[in-house]
C-alpha cells in the first residue's frame, strides 16, 4: 500500500483516494453542495461528452469548467478513448474507424460524423482547463487477436507521444520543462494490451520512455473465458493489475480507469494503485444496491455488505441505511422511506442513495489512508 499527494493549481488531492464520476459537468442527482458536505474532494468528467453537450469553446469562455460549474478542487479529464472505443463497437458502421490518425465515429445523438484524434483530445481539455488530462488511448477488447493487440498498443504509443507533444505545445513548455515545472496541469498515459502480459509490458515500457505524470490501468481488467494460466474463472483479474503496477515507475501515481467496487478497490491499494474512478457507486445508488458496512446489508463481501433497499424485506424497517454512517441520508431517513422513493423512481431517492453510496466511498478510502504508515 502507498499514501502520497497529488499537487495541482486547485489543491492537493491524497491518495489513495476514488473520484466520482461527474460525466456532464454534474455527478447525476447531485449538487456542487452535495458533493463538498460528503467531503468529496476531486471529480472526474467526460472530456467527449463535454465536447458535444457543451463545447469547450464556450467552457473556456465561461472561464474553464471549474468557474462554469462552482467547483474550486481539482478536475481529471479523460481523454474520451472509452467513449469512442464504446460507440464504434455498439454501431456497427463503415463510417466508425480507428486509425493511426486517430477516431471517426458517428455521434450518437446527432448521427453526424465526428474525428478525435490525440491533438484534439489535448485541445479540448486545455480548453476545459482541467488539473489532471488524459492521452488519448484505445481500449482494446481483451477477445482480439495477438494480431490486433499488438497492433493497437503500438498505435497507443504512437498517439501518447502526440498527446505529449501537443500538452508541451499548448502549455508552452519544453521537455526539460516538463521535468522541472511544477505549477502546470498534470498529464495521464495509459496502459493498454488487453490481457495479455507481453503487450501491457510493451506498453509500460514505451510510455516510460516517453515519460508522464501519472500511468493509468486502461481497460476493465476482467478475465476472458479462463485466464492466462487457463484456470481463474470469470472476474475481477487480481494478476494482471498486480503485475501492471510493478512495470510503472513506483515514484509516479498510478491511475486505476474504471475499477469500482470495494474489493476491488482494496486489492488494488494493495497492489499498489493510487486514484480509481467509476460511474459504480452512483450507478448502483439509482438501482437501489446500496454499500455499507459489514453486518449491515443482505449480501457479504470481503471488505463490505450490500443492501438490496428495493427488497420486499425492507418495506417496514424504520432502521437507517447504515447505522455506522454519518450522512445526511443515514442520519434522517428510513430503509422503507427510501424503498419507497428508489420504487417510484422518485429524484430525492436518487439524490439521497447517491449520497450514501458516494460517502461510503469517501470514508472506505480514508479508512485506507489511515491505515498506511
Amino acid at each position: 500500500m502507498r499514501r502520497g499527494q497529488i499537487h495541482t493549481a486547485h489543491g492537493v488531492i491524497n491518495t489513495p483516494t476514488f473520484l466520482p464520476d461527474a460525466t456532464y459537468a454534474t455527478v447525476p442527482y447531485l449538487s456542487i453542495q452535495d458533493l463538498k458536505e460528503i467531503g468529496i474532494k476531486e471529480i472526474v468528467s467526460t472530456t467527449l461528452h463535454l465536447e458535444q453537450k457543451l463545447g469547450s469553446l464556450y467552457l473556456n469562455k465561461m472561464g474553464g469548467l471549474h468557474k462554469f460549474i462552482g467547483w474550486q478542487r481539482p478536475i481529471l479529464t479523460d481523454s474520451g478513448g472509452w467513449q469512442v472505443f464504446s460507440l464504434i463497437h455498439r454501431q456497427h458502421s463503415l463510417e466508425n474507424i480507428v486509425s493511426e490518425a486517430g477516431c471517426t465515429f458517428t455521434e450518437h445523438a446527432t448521427g453526424k460524423s465526428r474525428f478525435l484524434s490525440p491533438e484534439i483530445s489535448q485541445l479540448i481539455q486545455f480548453l476545459i482547463g482541467s488539473d489532471i488530462r488524459i492521452a488519448l488511448d484505445e481500449p482494446i477488447n481483451i477477445a482480439d487477436s495477438y494480431q490486433i493487440i499488438k497492433s493497437s498498443v503500438k498505435r497507443n504509443l504512437n498517439w501518447a507521444d502526440r498527446s505529449k507533444d501537443m500538452f508541451l505545445r499548448l502549455q508552452g513548455l519544453s521537455a526539460i520543462d516538463f521535468k522541472t515545472e511544477q505549477q502546470r496541469p498534470l498529464l495521464t498515459a495509459v496502459v493498454q494490451g488487453a490481457n495479455n502480459l507481453e503487450m501491457r509490458k510493451i506498453c509500460a515500457q514505451g510510455l516510460r520512455e516517453i515519460g508522464f505524470d501519472i500511468y493509468g490501468f486502461g481497460g476493465l481488467p476482467v478475465h476472458a473465458e479462463k485466464d492466462w494460466r487457463n484456470y481463474a474463472p470469470k472476474g475481477f483479474f487480481h494478476e494482471l493489475i498486480a503485475y501492471v503496477a510493478e512495470l510503472l515507475p513506483q515514484d509516479k501515481i498510478h491511475y486505476g480507469l474504471g475499477i469500482g467496487s470495494p474489493d476491488d478497490l482494496f486489492y488494488a491499494v494493495e497492489a499498489g494503485w493510487d486514484i480509481f474512478d467509476s460511474v459504480l457507486p452512483t450507478r448502483n445508488a439509482r438501482h437501489g444496491l446500496l454499500y455499507v458496512h459489514s453486518g449491515q446489508g443482505d449480501k457479504s463481501y470481503k471488505t463490505y455488505d450490500a443492501l438490496h433497499i428495493k427488497s420486499r424485506r425492507y418495506e417496514f424497517s424504520k432502521d437507517p441505511i447504515d447505522k455506522h454512517c454519518n450522512c445526511t441520508t443515514c442520519k434522517n431517513v428510513s430503509r422503507s422511506y427510501l424503498r419507497y422513493l428508489l420504487r417510484s423512481k422518485n429524484g430525492t431517492g436518487y439524490r439521497l442513495a447517491s449520497i450514501h453510496n458516494l460517502k461510503f466511498y469517501q470514508q472506505f478510502l480514508a479508512d485506507i489512508r489511515g491505515k498506511i504508515i
